[in-house]
């Protein structure tokens, strides 16, 4: 039994040593500016925020003659039902930039905020929803092919998720924050990312889904509130807002846990987006499912393949199509009309010359980094190396000084997006084990090692009687519950805590999961760990002791490399010491030497290195 006990344990320690591949931690310039427009044959890293132009939103919705709604356009003239747009105007002056429970001296001009948050956030939405879905190394959408309006992602994204669809979405859900009631803290910010529970739930991974990674440890009171922090807090609302759209993408496009590689109807939001012909589509879509959540994209538009395609070949007014969605004249209707439309609107006007700039110093640019870290959407490292990029752009771009928001804070952002690490649809979550991060142990005592450990979420994680000179991989932001030898002889769970805090320290958020080791000794009564990157030992060759092999059946003849003599085990070993040593303390113990002459090819291997 204690055999079979024994090669039960092997079994899962091999198992155990299996694991898959983690996020994708950033990507590169190249692959950024696929996300990008393209203007006269080269990348445009052009950001046309609209400006001093007045946007109708808010409006009713009337029928009209086929028996589709509109926008009442005429009828859109009462107070609270238009806008203004005048940036340097309405935000001319220099705001603190302290958030609540982290006060600072940093301050920027409150226009500025606006405009680089916005630009940020329409950045972030589309690296998040291509890389960050689970969707392999190509990511969600066919970037080789052309969406069915014929424009490529990046034309198509800057055409309907350019940072003029967070001005239209925060007029559409606030009025930027005039509709804000003054002096309540939770009122979900000017982009109304609703919490507790709902939209602020699930981007904490409540149901698989999010990004728990960054969000489960952000304050919603702190990151969303517009009265909590400056410039009504419009840098966390707007970035909470384009990582819903990830997640909401995400739960329609086969990324959970439980429909990965799906190819229903209702799995393939991100298929629907690519061969729609309705210019809007985008838009419309992510509204819908802002507005009324994402399941109701699979029980509408995504509700069999036949409703699939028949709506992917309307080319216009896909809202209408009552075979689309459900024919109600109600708020959700408003909000997927308006949103496309106000977008257009602001798009138009910026491309025809209404457009927002303003100079930037590099202290305008880094003060507000230091902001994003002050949130705690990343960490101080991450930052840092952010602003070392950022500022080399910076200083090639200068003039002055200073650099153009509109001509050339593009190619700065560019810089900034590609340290800044991607997180990954669940990661860190409750239903993660694809993203978790974890280093390998390797037990380097003379004994099989117990091992138990929970996960970050002080869940059980790890329960296993590691061999000698074995190794198995351990969450680096859980904790150990055990470590001792099978036998009793040392209990070292308080040392390996230490050793574990003391790795997690060295780390960030890029760690790439099983890219560092702790190496366990346990000599002379006493514990010790190293740490350091995962360097696995050489191979042994076949033929030779490896002293982290169970030689569990008598007979087994094996070449030790010390001495190139043959020994034979006369019952179960593993570890210890080796068989020339073994057989030299004791000739009538487990490993007894067979071989009069010592092996001549590992002589000559010997020899050789």
């Amino acid at each position: 039994m204690k055999k079979l006990s024994i090669k039960a344990i092997y079994v899962a320690v091999l198992c155990g040593l299996c694991s898959q591949a983690g996020a994708i931690q950033t990507i590169d310039e190249t692959q950024y500016r696929q996300l990008l427009p393209t203007y006269q044959g080269a990348t445009d890293y052009r950001i046309l925020l609209a400006d001093k132009v007045t946007v109708n939103y808010h409006c009713e919705i009337i029928e009209t003659p086929d028996g589709g709604y509109d926008i009442d356009r005429e009828g859109c003239n009462k107070p609270g039902q238009f806008y203004h747009i005048d940036w340097q105007g309405e935000f001319p002056n220099e705001i603190n930039l302290s958030i609540r429970g982290v006060p600072s001296s940093n301050t920027i001009v409150e226009h500025k905020l606006w405009a680089i948050a916005f630009a940020h956030a329409s950045a972030s939405s589309r690296i998040q929803m291509q890389y960050g879905l689970r969707k392999g190394a190509d990511g969600t959408f066919d970037l080789s092919k052309p969406f069915a309006t014929g424009e490529r992602f990046g034309d198509y994204f800057e055409r309907q998720m350019n940072p003029n669809y967070f001005v239209s979405k925060g007029l559409q859900e606030s009025s930027l924050g005039k509709d804000l009631p003054a002096g309540v803290d939770e009122d979900d910010g000017v982009l109304q990312i609703e919490y507790p529970g709902s939209a602020w739930a699930e981007l904490q991974g409540v149901v698989g889904g999010g990004f728990p990674l960054p969000f489960k440890d952000l304050d919603p009171k702190t990151v969303l509130s517009s009265h909590t922090g400056p410039a009504r807090n419009i840098l966390g609302s707007s970035l909470s807002s384009g990582f819903y759209n990830g997640s909401a993408l995400a739960i329609v496009s086969g990324s959970l846990p439980w429909n990965q590689g799906s190819d229903l109807s209702q799995d393939s939001m991100h298929l629907f987006l690519q061969q729609s012909k309705d210019p809007d589509a985008l838009t419309m879509l992510m509204s819908f499912m802002y507005n009324r959540g994402p399941y109701a994209a699979k029980d509408q538009i995504l509700r069999s393949q036949e409703v699939f395609d028949h709506c992917v070949s309307i080319a216009e007014d896909l809202e209408d199509d009552w075979t689309c969605f459900q024919k109600q004249n109600d708020f959700g209707a408003r909000y997927i009309r308006q949103i496309p439309d106000v977008t257009n609107t602001l798009s138009q006007a910026a491309a025809q010359g209404s457009n927002y700039d303003a100079q930037l110093s590099w202290t305008d640019i880094s003060n507000y980094l230091t902001l994003l870290q002050n949130y705690g959407f990343y960490s101080e490292s991450v930052i840092d190396k952010a602003k070392v990029a950022a500022q080399a752009a910076f200083n090639d771009l200068q003039s002055n000084e200073t650099i153009s928001y509109q001509t050339q804070f593009g190619q700065v952002l560019e810089q900034i997006m590609v340290k800044l690490p991607i997180y990954e649809l669940g990661e860190g979550g409750p239903y993660d084990e694809q993203g978790k991060k974890q280093f390998y142990l390797y037990n380097y005592t003379q004994q099989t090692a117990l091992v138990v450990a929970n996960n970050e979420t002080n869940q059980a994680d790890v329960n296993e009687f590691v061999l000698a000179q074995n190794r198995i991989a351990v969450d680096i932001n859980g904790q150990f519950t055990q470590l001792k030898a099978s036998g009793g002889t040392y209990d070292c769970t308080d040392e390996a805590n230490t050793a574990l805090a003391a790795l997690k320290a060295s780390t960030d958020e890029t760690y790439v999961s099983l890219s560092e080791q702790l190496k366990f000794k346990f000599e002379n009564n006493v514990c010790t760990f190293e740490h350091g990157p995962h360097t696995p030992p050489p191979p042994v060759k076949d033929g030779y002791w490896d002293p982290s092999q169970l030689y569990n059946q008598p007979g087994q003849v094996v070449i030790d490399a010390i001495d190139c003599h043959e020994y034979r085990n006369e019952w179960y070993i593993v570890g210890g010491n080796a068989p020339s040593k073994a057989f030299s303390l004791d000739p009538w113990g487990v490993w007894r030497r067979i071989s009069e002459r010592p092996n001549s090819a590992c002589l000559s291997d010997k020899t050789n290195n």
